[in-house]
């Protein structure tokens, strides 16, 4: 029998074929991947065929355009370390984000379960009925003087903010992006300002260091500006703007009567973190446009079978554990020791 010549790069399409058929059989929505490392795509378009969409997650430039230009669905993740359950969950948000699957469907799953960059586990999730996620169309939609991009990365710091919050901590926080000089005009500052004395490339929200600088900050009273451009203005900013005539929801805070407040005497743009549920609220004009629900608190997905399970220890460790236990229990209760004294 002559052996099959395979590569790293091919020997995961006999798993990428099952999952596949699986998800024909299933009638779910698409196939995700979790690239691990670099494949042959162009081998794995043919598996794709079969009438299910094939996404593919990965951080890598060079993994994504290759993914592209292979005809496959490119999902870009951050490049972050932590469980593959995680990084899963992060992958289809960022899928329904960019609206390449609809919350509630069904989905296969091939990732690495068991040895690192080796596709080898296959799980079926069924993404919450109840997801509720900002996507691009829905901020494309408003009509603001914002560009698209400035909008949708204060967004997404927001949406970071309401679902991490910080070092364990819920935290509001409240993003008045746009018509700065007006903006600026009704506010003041409430003290020192983290922001001053930065270049403006240095402060511009569309950098991933700013956003995580903006997170830490956001623990400080006071408002962010950001200009049009994405330019990180001014930050812990009192707004002095009036609320005579504005009506909102009850159980709306302080931060979401100050957004109300300044959206209506500017064309601004506010976008409001809610420091007790971590709801994102979109103010313009003094109403709310826009809410997206946090989702530390939507299931954002379900886990429909469980691949693989921990094993159990062997009989010698039980035997062992169990005579620790046995000579815990036969053993005084131990005193402190004496400190000895000084005569």
């Amino acid at each position: 029998m002559t052996p099959l010549n395979t590569s790293r790069g091919t020997a995961p399409l006999p798993i990428l074929s099952i999952a596949s058929g699986s998800a024909q059989r299933l009638g779910a929505s698409a196939v995700l991947v979790m690239a691990e490392g670099p494949m042959e795509w162009d081998l794995v378009r043919p598996v794709a065929d079969g009438g299910v969409d094939f996404m593919v997650a990965s951080a890598s430039e060079r993994q994504l355009e290759a993914i592209r230009k292979a005809g496959l669905t490119a999902i870009e993740v951050e490049p972050i370390e932590a469980a593959i359950a995680e990084r899963i969950t992060l992958a289809l948000i960022e899928a329904v984000a960019n609206d390449h699957v609809k919350a509630g469907a069904r989905v296969v799953v091939v990732y690495s379960g068991f040895e690192a960059e080796a596709l080898d586990s296959i799980s079926v999730i069924r993404l919450g009925e109840h997801l509720e996620r900002l996507t691009a169309r829905d901020l494309r939609a408003l009509e603001t003087s914002v560009p698209f991009d400035t909008l949708k990365a204060v967004v997404d710091t927001a949406v970071e903010i309401g679902r991490e919050g910080r070092e364990g901590k819920a935290v509001g926080s409240l993003i008045v992006v746009g018509d700065v000089r007006n903006v600026l005009n009704r506010t003041r500052p409430l003290g020192f300002d983290p922001f001053k004395g930065y270049r403006r490339k240095e402060r511009n929200v569309r950098d991933t260091r700013v956003r995580e600088a903006i997170k830490e900050i956001a623990q400080l009273d006071g408002a962010f500006v950001v200009g049009r451009d994405g330019t990180v203005e001014a930050a812990c900013r009192l707004i002095d703007a009036p609320v005579a005539g504005l009506t909102l929801p009850k159980g709306l805070g302080t931060r979401h009567w100050a957004a109300a407040a300044i959206t209506s005497v500017t064309r601004a743009v506010a976008v409001v973190v809610s420091q007790s549920t971590g709801s994102v609220r979109i103010f313009q004009d003094g109403d709310v446009i826009l809410r997206i629900a946090p989702m530390r608190h939507a299931r954002a997905m379900k886990w429909q079978d469980a691949e693989s399970e921990p094993a159990d220890p062997p009989p010698r460790s039980r035997e062992r554990e169990r005579d620790r236990e046995r000579d815990r229990e036969k053993s005084p209760p131990s005193t402190p020791p004496r400190t000895p004294t000084s005569t």
